[in-house]
């Protein structure tokens, strides 16, 4: 079988993406994409072996993309840092600031993309399909860096810090859509303001993981 033509893959990816953030895994079809991308079945084939191969392929591309920029703000972070290595608060910083940025000021596919990582968490059939051992690798990286922040704290608060910081990224990016904020200052602040969501998001995570972290009460070991 000859090799299908040139950017066939980024056409087959780019309308994948498009129609599963807005029908999700299940109501997306492999002939569907393939009408949308102007491609073939056996393009799809070629290129991933399965719809769920090619599934978990749209979530990586741009989740690596995320993942490095963390890396990269973090290692900036460090350089700037002591020997103790970076504050709660920068290390917030390094996992909040890429993904809203990609959010807030991405364009649509980028946004496409947000709104698919928001439905995964509504369907943990799908998420499995995506982010089977993705996933796990980077949040024990990034707890990493909470608990070289925190180094007293226990693994399990950390744990439970690090999923909950992750439902804020999450909800405050899938809001823009919605702008809730707008309306409850009357068009004042807007959810979708990457300046104003920004620092008030790393203020707000960064005191809520210290709070976590402080609690004593009802701890289980």
């Amino acid at each position: 079988m000859a090799a299908p033509r040139r950017g066939t893959r980024d056409r087959i990816l780019n309308a994948a993406e498009k129609l599963f953030a807005a029908r999700g895994y299940e109501g997306t079809s492999t002939r569907a994409i393939v009408a949308a991308s102007g491609d073939t079945i056996g393009s799809v084939n070629y290129h991933f072996g399965s719809k769920e191969k090619l599934f978990r392929e749209v979530i990586r591309r741009r989740f690596d993309t995320v993942a490095d920029e963390r890396r990269a703000r973090y290692r900036d972070a460090e350089a700037k840092a002591g020997p103790e290595g970076p504050p709660l608060e920068a290390v917030v910083d390094a996992i909040v600031t890429p993904y809203l940025e990609r959010a807030l000021c991405g364009d649509k596919s980028w946004r496409s993309y947000i709104h698919l990582m928001g439905s995964l968490f509504a369907s943990p059939k799908v998420y499995q399909k995506a982010m089977a051992g993705l996933g796990m690798q980077v949040a024990q990286e990034f707890m990493g860096w909470v608990a070289r922040a925190l180094p007293d704290a226990d693994h399990g608060d950390i744990a439970f810090a690090y999923e909950f910081m992750i439902g804020c990224i999450i909800e405050s990016s899938l809001e823009s859509t919605v702008d809730r904020v707008a309306t409850f200052t009357s068009g004042r602040f807007s959810s979708g303001d990457f300046d104003a969501v920004t620092p008030r998001l790393i203020s707000f995570i960064t005191a809520g993981v210290a709070a976590v972290v402080a609690t004593k009460t009802g701890r289980k070991k």
